[in-house]
C-alpha cells in the first residue's frame, strides 16, 4: 500500500514538473473567456464561490489597499464580476467607484446590489473608455483572461489620476507561468511599491501588488 502510494505522489509530481516545463516553453496564452460563456457561468452558478469565505482573505487585502491609495477619491475596477469588491468597500472612504465587466449577467447582479455611489457597466475591458480619472484602478484577477494584459494596464495610464496607482490582484497557480508571465511584463514598466501574497489554504494563494507608472 505504501509503496503505491509512493508511485501515485512520484507520477503527480511528474506530470506537475511536465507542466511547468511546457508552461515555460510555450508562448502566453489567455485563459479562454467571453461573454457570452461567462453569462451561462453566471447562471449556472459557476461563480457563486467567489462570495463565499474562501475568497474573503484576497477581497480583503485589495479592499484595505483601495481604502489606502484612494481616500474620498474614485476607484476604477475592470473585470468587476457582479460588484463584490464594491461591497466590502466603505463608501464613506471614496468619492465614486465604477465597475465595468464584460459579462452583462455579472453587472445586472452588481447593479442590483444597489451600492452607495457605485456605478457599474458592461463592456470590453480593452476598448472601455471611462469618464474622468481615478485614483486607483483594480484589476483584480481578470488579467489572465487578456489577450494582452501588459498593453490594456498602459491604455489605462490615460485615466489614472497624478499620483495614482493600479492594483493588481493574480492567483497563485502551481502549474503555470501564465500569471509570472504577466507580472514580468508589468513589471518591466511599473514600479512595485507595495504587496502581500495572501492565503485561503496551501491551494488558494493571491499575490496582490500596487504598481506605479
Amino acid at each position: 500500500m505504501a509503496a503505491r502510494r509512493w508511485l501515485a505522489n512520484a507520477r503527480g509530481a511528474t506530470r506537475l514538473q511536465l507542466k511547468r516545463w511546457t508552461s515555460v516553453t510555450l508562448p502566453y496564452r489567455p485563459m479562454v473567456g467571453g461573454p457570452e460563456g461567462l453569462d451561462r457561468e453566471y447562471a449556472e452558478g459557476r461563480w457563486d464561490y467567489l462570495a463565499g469565505d474562501g475568497e474573503l482573505p484576497r477581497f480583503g487585502v485589495v479592499a484595505a489597499y483601495c481604502h489606502r491609495f484612494a481616500p474620498a477619491q474614485g476607484i476604477l475596477e475592470i473585470g468587476c464580476g457582479e460588484g463584490l469588491l464594491a461591497e466590502r468597500l466603505d463608501p464613506s472612504r471614496y468619492s465614486h467607484f465604477h465597475g465595468v465587466d464584460i459579462s452583462r449577467a455579472a453587472v445586472l447582479r452588481a447593479q442590483a446590489r444597489h451600492r452607495p455611489r457605485a456605478s457599474f457597466s458592461t463592456a470590453d475591458a480593452a476598448s472601455y473608455e471611462p469618464h474622468g480619472q481615478f485614483e486607483v484602478i483594480v484589476f483584480n484577477e481578470v488579467l489572465e483572461y487578456l489577450a494582452d494584459p501588459a498593453a490594456t494596464v498602459r491604455r489605462y495610464e490615460r485615466w489614472l489620476a497624478p499620483g495614482g496607482v493600479f492594483i493588481v490582484s493574480q492567483f497563485v497557480g502551481v502549474d503555470t507561468l501564465r500569471t509570472w508571465r504577466i507580472w514580468r511584463r508589468l513589471e518591466r514598466t511599473y514600479r512595485r511599491t507595495a504587496g502581500a501574497r495572501v492565503s485561503a489554504s496551501r491551494r488558494h494563494r493571491w499575490d496582490v501588488r500596487i504598481l506605479r507608472p
